[in-house]
């Protein structure tokens, strides 16, 4: 191609992009002139544009423009017909940019976005399926009447909403009041009481929010001022970043205990929250003999030569190899974790995933609580195997919304201490002193689980899964 025909080109796109570019001042003077002439207010004109071209005045290209000037001058432009609006329908008093939430019109439809701009009184809003140009008498008013669980009653002009809270203009300024402390509402589309959202749309917030998955912590605390009671242990929200618990199972067999847990990072938007908790756990005189339950697959017994795990002994009991000098003593362990949750792409709850380690001082000493020789005459040492060298555990657990009351639960893991027990064998080491320590059960290192949980109400909720302990409940006393 010859210098020539590059420059040729180049001139003509050139031509074209500028035909293409935004109007100019002369054209937006023309319309203008030509508008009035025909009869045709400011807001008429506005009309006109965003019914036939979808854009404002100013919006407009220098192609656009030129059409707008060429059907003027042919007497083609008709003047709009105003809306009819009915007579019961309060047209939106308030509406400015920033303003997210989802908008009903004068026509019955609604549309979930964000005012981007407000120019000549039409309203720019940027919605999931675009920017949509809408003059401002189509919007509906929207008001509500919101009732907390503190007895304050809120009136005004809904300005937004995210998944957790709504912004209301009252008479003595802005509002923000949280879904979760909502205990009646009444909203009015133009002026006319909407039943459907009479209540507080609790499916966004979930009642089932965890603390933990099965018995994994996630990075989320209690709310502050808060108490809960589950099946294995007690505990309280002292602010929204730190919580203290207790299993109340080894209080009572004389094994003093706390589990103070911290959320040290923290990110919400009205979309996604993440946060990062640490924890730890403290046992002022735990049982070595729940340390050789847990672990009883890491101990061996050697018979005629043969190593056979305690586990899969028949007729030894802890109290055989448990050494007498070592009953009690200081246990502690720590834990990592993260957590992130979202809404729901569909847009109906949230789903979540945890990720989390976790070790102990549990092998500290640890030849000191066994004997060397059982009454048999057998030996006992632990095992010497690499995975036993130090007690961990490391878990990704999942949680998804299915209704408003109802939740799928998943978890999977590494635990050098796991093992499997059956239902029957879970109730007998659970009722016995209220935790899980039993020797027996098959060793499953790697495992996952999964179940649901229910929601009775906004403060208790039963789970069943598919291993121990089986059954979950969690009792939650707000504010208490």
């Amino acid at each position: 191609m010859t210098i020539a025909k590059y420059i040729t080109l180049m001139l003509f796109s050139a031509f074209l992009f500028a035909q293409d570019g935004a109007i100019l001042p002369g054209q937006k003077s023309a319309i203008q002139s030509l508008s009035t002439a025909a009869g045709f207010s400011s807001a008429d004109l506005n009309t006109y544009l965003v019914q036939n071209y979808g854009q404002t005045l100013g919006s407009l290209s220098r192609t656009q423009g030129a059409s707008v000037i060429k059907e003027f001058q042919t007497g083609s432009a008709s003047k709009p017909v105003a809306a009819k609006q009915e007579a019961d329908l309060a047209i939106a008093s308030i509406l400015e940019v920033g303003m997210k939430k989802r908008f009903h019109f004068t026509d019955g439809s609604v549309r979930d976005g964000e005012i981007v701009s407000i120019e000549n009184e039409v309203v720019a809003i940027k919605t999931g399926s675009g920017t949509f140009n809408i003059p401002a008498n189509q919007f509906l008013s929207e008001t509500a009447e919101i009732k907390n669980k503190k007895g304050e009653l809120f009136k005004g002009v809904v300005l937004g909403e995210t998944a957790e809270e709504y912004i209301i203009r009252t008479s003595y300024g802005d509002a923000v009041v949280q879904k979760k402390g909502i205990q009646s509402m009444k909203r009015y589309h133009g002026g006319i009481l909407d039943r459907q959202s009479e209540e507080r749309r609790k499916f966004y917030q979930s009642e089932a929010q965890l603390l933990s998955v099965f018995m994994d912590p996630t990075a989320f605390p209690l709310t502050g001022n808060t108490f809960y009671l589950s099946g294995l242990s007690i505990g309280y929200g002292l602010t929204d970043r730190f919580m203290i618990t207790t299993k109340f199972g080894s209080d009572f067999n004389g094994d003093l205990n706390l589990h103070p847990r911290m959320r040290f990072y923290h990110r919400k938007s009205a979309e996604k929250e993440v946060a990062a908790s640490w924890g730890l756990g403290i046992h002022r005189k735990y049982p070595s003999k729940s340390v050789i339950g847990k672990y009883s697959h890491a101990i061996n017994i050697t018979r005629d030569g043969k190593d056979t795990p305690l586990n899969e002994m028949d007729g030894l009991t802890l109290d055989s190899v448990a050494s007498e000098d070592n009953g009690r003593r200081l246990y502690a362990e720590a834990f990592l974790v993260f957590s992130s949750r979202r809404v729901n792409p569909t847009g109906r709850g949230k789903i979540g995933w945890t990720l989390g380690a976790k070790v102990s001082n549990a092998f500290v000493g640890r030849n000191d609580i066994i004997k060397p020789v059982t009454a048999g005459g057998d030996d006992i040492s632990w095992s010497t195997e690499s995975k036993y060298s130090v007690p961990f555990r490391t878990w990704l657990s999942l949680e998804y919304d299915l209704r408003k009351d109802l939740k799928f639960v998943g978890s999977a893991w590494v635990d050098n201490g796991y093992k499997t027990l059956s239902f029957g064998d879970t109730f007998d080491d659970y009722t016995d002193n209220f935790s899980l320590d039993s020797p027996g059960g098959e060793v499953s290192m790697i495992d996952f689980d999964f179940g649901i949980l229910y929601a009775v109400n906004e403060s208790f909720r039963v789970g069943l899964h598919f291993q121990q302990p089986y059954i979950d409940f969690y009792w939650e006393f707000f504010e208490f």
